[in-house]
């Protein structure tokens, strides 16, 4: 048994291991970063895997890990935290969806090895053509971050930032959803919007595509100010996102929560979106 970096040219062999339909060959793309995927192989073949997703700006993400035979899952793991650590990443965490048939299995290597258990969310999806509309907020008034300064628009997001899992930091956290929507090559800043209630801010709403090809959208980030908060308002939020994700044309709507946010999931639900997964965050503390 090896536990390697798969190679350029090796992407049918990737595709084979998670018996996925062969799709174009990523590994030979000329951004493919070789120490992204890490492969167990045995007997020529291979048996097991995982993706390492970088954030920036000194994330390493161990995505999903799986291999046939459990007693590889070590040194899979193994070589995804050495490589972390060989980018100087400052801190390594593991995602794990509970639909894993090896979740109890990697979970335990996970907890042997140091990760900690920090965040448990919900994955839900929605169709455009199964959208659930609410009743019209006729109250609410809306203005995007193209009629304001951004400076503007980060202090209302201060004002309805809470310090999470992955950022206690409201204007990094600003920052990198910015950046992620910019290098999604589909940033529309006009759909980010502040929600007015007789002119006074009570919340914003930033719906945002995933790739240029805008198949896949999602609400990057839904916040309502502490005093407006148990009027309703998250449901309107949640809904204009919604309808600017179904009038960019998205074939599907991608939302998550901490499974602790009772009333993000009663949106979710209200909205029409299914729960489709659990996903685990695990995070690295050295020994």
């Amino acid at each position: 048994m090896k536990v390697r970096f798969l190679k350029k040219g090796e992407g049918e062999k990737w595709f084979r291991m998670l018996r996925d339909d062969p799709g174009k060959d990523f590994t030979l793309d000329d951004d493919y970063r070789i120490e992204s995927h890490i492969v167990v192989e045995e007997d020529r073949r291979l048996s097991g895997g995982m993706v390492l997703m970088f954030w920036e700006p000194d994330t390493v993400i161990l995505f999903n890990p799986t291999t046939e035979n459990n007693t590889a899952l070590d040194s899979l793991v193994c070589k995804g935290i050495d490589t972390a650590k060989s980018l100087n990443a400052g801190t390594i965490l593991s995602l794990l969806h509970g639909s894993n048939n090896q979740f109890n299995a990697i979970r335990d290597v996970l907890l042997h090895l140091g990760f900690f258990l920090g965040l448990r969310k919900e994955l839900y999806t929605l169709k455009p053509a199964a959208y659930s509309p609410t009743e019209i907020d006729i109250s609410l008034t809306y203005k995007s971050a193209l009629e304001i300064t951004e400076d503007a628009f980060i202090q209302v997001f201060k004002s309805v930032f809470e310090p999470d899992f992955f950022d206690s930091d409201a204007a990094n956290c600003f920052a990198e959803l910015k950046m992620n929507a910019v290098d999604s090559g589909r940033f529309y800043p006009e759909d980010w919007e502040i929600a007015y209630d007789n002119d006074k801010p009570v919340g914003l709403t930033m719906p945002q595509l995933h790739d240029a090809d805008g198949e896949i959208g999602s609400n990057f980030y839904l916040g309502v100010l502490p005093d407006e908060r148990k009027k309703g308002w998250g449901t309107f939020l949640q809904r204009k996102a919604v309808e600017t994700l179904i009038r960019r044309g998205v074939d599907l709507i991608a939302g998550s929560t901490d499974v602790k946010n009772k009333p993000m999931r009663r949106i979710f639900r209200r909205l029409g979106y299914q729960l489709a997964e659990h996903q685990y965050f695990f995070k690295y503390r050295e020994h």
